[in-house]
C-alpha cells in the first residue's frame, strides 16, 4: 500500500449526536420511500431534485426509469409533440458548476440540436435549498457534444464518453438563462461573481417568477394552471 495514500485523508471521531440525528431523518424519509416503492435511494433523491427543477420550468411530466431524458411537457412547438427536459444537478460546495453528461452518445448529441429538447443545471446548497437553475435550449449544445463525442471514439474504441459544460459556457456561448430560486437574482449574480469572476453578465440572471414560457393560443392557460405550477412557486 503507498504511504502517501494511507496518509490522506481527515479522520475525526465519529459523532454520535451527528449519527442520531442524522437517523432521525433518515426514518422519516424511509416512510416515504417505502409508501412510493422507491428504496434506492440516490435514484429516489435524484428524482425528487430533477422533478422539482422541472416543475419550476413549467415541465408535467417526469421520467421513472434510468434511461431517457428526465421531463416531458406538451409541446409549445410546431411539429413536436413533447419538449423534454435533461436535469443536470451540481452541489454548491463543488469546485466548479458544471453540467456532466455521463455516457453521451452520437444520438443523444443530435437530440440536443433540435428545439424542443432542453438543458437543466441545478444548483444545491443541501437536500432541500434549490439556489438557481441554469436553463435553455441551443443546438450549439448539441454540436458541442457530437464534436467530444467524435473525438472521444476518435481516441478510443467505445461509443460513450462523458462530458462536462460550465456553467459560464452555457450561458455564454449557449445563450442559457440563470433563475434564482430561493435568493434574489442580485444575491444569485454574487455568488456567481465570486465563483466564475465577472464574465457572467447579470442582465442573464433573473428571478424564477420571471420565468415564463412563450404565449401561444393553445397551451397558456394550461401551463398558468396551479396544478402544472409548482405549489412552492413563490
Amino acid at each position: 500500500m503507498s504511504v502517501h495514500l494511507v496518509d490522506k485523508g481527515n479522520f475525526r471521531p465519529i459523532d454520535d449526536t451527528f449519527l442520531m440525528k442524522s437517523l432521525d431523518v433518515f426514518q422519516d424519509l424511509s416512510a416515504i420511500q417505502d409508501e412510493y416503492g422507491k428504496n434506492d435511494t440516490d435514484t429516489f433523491m435524484n428524482e425528487v431534485h430533477d422533478a422539482i427543477a422541472a416543475k419550476y420550468l413549467c415541465f408535467t411530466h417526469i421520467n421513472t426509469e434510468k434511461h431517457g431524458f428526465d421531463a416531458r411537457r406538451p409541446s409549445l412547438i410546431d411539429d413536436f409533440q413533447y419538449e423534454y427536459l435533461e436535469v443536470k444537478t451540481a452541489s454548491f460546495d463543488a469546485k466548479s458548476w458544471q453540467a456532466t453528461f455521463n455516457d453521451t452518445n452520437l444520438e443523444k448529441a443530435n437530440l440536443f440540436k433540435q428545439p424542443n429538447v432542453h438543458l437543466a443545471l441545478s444548483v444545491w446548497k443541501g437536500a432541500a435549498n434549490l439556489l438557481f437553475i441554469v436553463y435553455g435550449s441551443s443546438p450549439l449544445l448539441g454540436e458541442f457534444l457530437e464534436r467530444k463525442v467524435k473525438d472521444f471514439v476518435f481516441r478510443h474504441t467505445t461509443v460513450r464518453s462523458t462530458q462536462s459544460v460550465s456553467l459560464s459556457k452555457l450561458v455564454n456561448e449557449f445563450g442559457f438563462r440563470i433563475y434564482a430560486v430561493h435568493k434574489t437574482k442580485e444575491q444569485i449574480y454574487e455568488l456567481i461573481r465570486l465563483r466564475c469572476g465577472k464574465n457572467i453578465p447579470r442582465h442573464y440572471i433573473h428571478d424564477i417568477e420571471e420565468f415564463g414560457l412563450p404565449k401561444t393560443s393553445k397551451q397558456t392557460q394550461y401551463f398558468n394552471h396551479p396544478q402544472v405550477r409548482p405549489s412552492f412557486y413563490h
